[in-house]
C-alpha cells in the first residue's frame, strides 16, 4: 500500500552473485533444494496406470485382438493435451496471498512479512518512513482477462523482512559479479564481470553509450560495501505455463529530467541499465512509478518466468543443452534477479523534493495502489496443495528501442550507499504454500545475509556499530529538501 506514514499524498556458478570471501570465483547466494523440485500432488501420488482409452491420438494403431485385454489402440502415444487453464483465476489466487492468513502467519513465525509494495530505500531517516532517497518497488504481472480484452496487471506477493525496520546487510562490494554482453546489438557471449567494473565505467556497458553524459564513473569512496536486502517473489505459473512481468520502481525524489537513482537489473541473461525519472509514459499500469525492462541487444523486452521442471523437460527432450542460454537456465542463479540502485545528484523536483510537473497523473497519489482482493471465483479450495517450485527467468519479445541514460548528465550522490535487492523467484499455480516452502525461502533469504559483515536496521538501529553504509552522521539528522 501507499506509505501512509509519509505524510505526503501519496550466484552463482553462471556469474550472477557474490564471490565468497576466500573462494576463487563468483558464487554464494543459493536457493533451497526443496524449492527446485516440484512436489507431487496427492492425486499424483495415488494415480494408477490408465485403463481407459488414451485421450491422445497414437502414431500407430492395432486391433483389440493384437493387444489382448488392453486398449484397442497401441503404439507410440502423443502427449496428453494440457488442461485448459483459466489464467486470470491463477493470477487472482496468487495476488491474494498478501491477505492469506495462513501465509501471513507462516511468514511471521519466521520473522518475515508478506506484502506487494516493498520499501527499498538508499536513504531513509532513522525512526521514519521518510527520507532523502526512498523507493517503492512492485512486481507487476501482465495478463489478459479474456480473449477480447486488453492487458491488465496484478501486483505479486513478496516475502521479506518487514518494511519499516528494513533489515539489511553490508556486504563487501568486491564480492558482487554480474552478467554483461546482452546490451550488444551484434550479440555474442554473456560473461561475468565485477559489478564495480560496471559502475566505474557505466557507458561501456550501455547499448547507447552517448545517452549517458558525465564521467560515467558512478562509484564513490564510500563504496567499500553495498547495502543489501533479500526477498522471495511468487509468480502465477501453471504447469507448462509462463508469466510475463516487470519490476516497477517509484522513487520519491526522481522527476523527469532529474533522476535521483539509476537502476541496474541483473539476471542470468545480462544487465539492464535505466535512469528513474517517473515519466508519465513509462508509468506502471497500477499507478506512478517506472516499468523496468530487459535490454535485449538494444531492444526492451519484458521479463518472463517458467517452472524449472518445464524448462528441464524441454531441454532434455531436445537431447540436452544446445545453447549458452540452455546451460544457464538449469544452473544456480536462474531464479534470481538483482535490483541495483545507484543514488544520483538531482534537482530536488521529485515527490519529496518539490512538486511534480502539472501534467503528472495521480496528483494526490504516490506509489502503486495495492492489489484489490480477488473475486470469489478465485477462492482457494480447502484441499489444494502447494506446487511451489523454483522459477527460471528469461525475457519476452522485443517492444522497442532501449535507452539507458536519456541524454542526461549522471553524477553519483556520495551521501548515500548503493543498494542491491536480491530476489528469488518462485512459481505457484494456486497461491498455496506449506512449511517446507517457507523454510526454504527463509534459508534462501538468510544465505544472502550470511555474507554481510554488518547486519541490522539503519532505520531502527539497536546499538549497531558504525556501519559503512550508514548515511546519517548523527541520530535524528534530517535533510532539508
Amino acid at each position: 500500500m501507499k506509505r501512509s506514514m509519509v505524510g505526503v499524498a501519496a550466484f552463482f556458478a553462471t556469474g550472477i552473485g557474490l564471490a565468497a570471501g576466500c573462494a576463487g570465483g563468483p558464487t554464494v547466494v543459493h536457493s533451497s533444494d526443496e524449492a527446485a523440485t516440484p512436489k507431487a500432488t496427492q492425486a499424483e501420488a495415488q494415480a494408477v496406470a490408465p485403463t481407459a482409452e488414451p485421450t491422445s491420438k497414437p502414431v500407430t494403431t492395432g486391433t483389440a485382438a493384437e493387444v489382448a485385454g488392453g486398449p484397442s489402440e497401441w503404439g507410440i502415444l502423443g502427449p496428453t493435451p494440457a488442461a485448459n487453464v483459466d489464467y486470470p483465476s491463477v493470477v487472482r489466487k496468487v495476488e491474494s496471498m498478501v491477505g492469506d492468513r495462513n501465509v501471513m502467519a507462516g511468514a511471521q513465525r519466521r520473522g518475515l512479512s508478506v506484502m506487494n509494495v516493498m520499501w527499498e530505500d538508499t536513504g531513509r531517516a532513522q525512526g521514519s518512513s521518510l527520507g532523502p532517497n526512498i523507493s517503492d518497488l512492485t512486481l507487476q504481472v501482465r495478463f489478459r482477462e479474456d480473449a477480447r480484452g486488453g492487458f491488465r496487471t496484478a501486483l505479486m506477493p513478496v516475502i521479506r523482512f518487514p518494511n519499516f525496520t528494513d533489515r539489511t546487510g553490508d556486504i563487501p562490494s568486491d564480492r558482487f559479479f554480474v552478467r554483461v554482453g546482452n546490451q550488444k546489438a551484434a550479440g555474442g557471449s554473456i560473461e561475468s564481470v565485477p559489478l564495480k567494473d560496471v559502475l566505474r565505467d557505466i557507458r561501456a556497458f550501455a547499448s547507447v553509450p552517448g545517452s549517458i553524459l558525465g564521467s560515467g564513473n558512478l562509484l564513490a569512496p564510500r563504496d567499500t560495501h553495498f547495502l543489501v536486502s533479500a526477498q522471495a517473489v511468487f509468480l502465477p505459473i501453471p504447469k507448462s505455463g509462463k508469466a510475463e512481468f516487470n519490476p516497477v520502481i517509484f522513487n520519491y525524489q526522481s522527476a523527469p529530467r532529474s533522476p535521483a537513482v539509476l537502476t541496474l537489473l541483473v539476471t542470468r541473461e545480462g544487465t539492464s541499465i535505466s535512469v528513474i525519472e517517473n515519466r508519465g509514459e513509462e508509468m506502471g499500469a497500477r499507478g506512478m512509478g517506472q516499468e523496468l525492462y530487459f535490454n535485449n541487444k538494444g531492444q526492451r523486452a519484458s521479463f518472463t518466468a517458467e517452472r524449472r521442471s518445464d524448462v528441464k523437460a524441454r531441454i532434455e527432450a531436445q537431447g540436452g543443452p544446445k545453447t549458452e542460454a540452455d546451460q544457464s537456465a538449469l544452473a544456480k542463479g536462474a531464479d534470481v534477479l538483482f535490483l541495483v540502485q545507484v543514488p544520483l545528484v538531482h534537482a530536488q523536483r521529485g515527490r519529496l523534493g518539490g512538486s511534480l510537473p502539472p501534467s503528472a497523473p495521480m496528483a494526490a497519489g504516490a506509489a502503486p495502489m495495492p492489489a484489490p482482493m480477488p473475486k470469489k471465483s478465485a477462492a482457494k479450495a480447502a484441499d489444494e496443495e502447494s506446487d511451489v517450485e523454483q522459477a527460471v527467468l528469461g525475457h519476452g519479445p522485443n517492444l522497442g528501442p532501449y535507452n539507458e541514460g536519456r541524454n542526461l548528465k549522471l553524477v553519483r550522490d556520495p551521501k548515500f550507499p548503493i543498494r542491491i535487492t536480491v530476489q528469488f523467484y518462485k512459481a505457484t499455480s494456486n497461491g498455496v504454500v506449506d512449511a517446507s516452502d517457507l523454510d526454504g525461502i527463509a534459508r534462501s533469504i538468510g544465505s544472502v545475509y550470511e555474507h554481510a559483515e554488518f547486519v541490522g536496521s539503519l532505520v531502527v538501529p539497536e546499538g549497531d556499530p558504525r556501519r559503512p553504509t550508514a548515511w546519517q552522521k548523527i541520530p535524528g539528522e534530517w535533510f532539508p529538501w
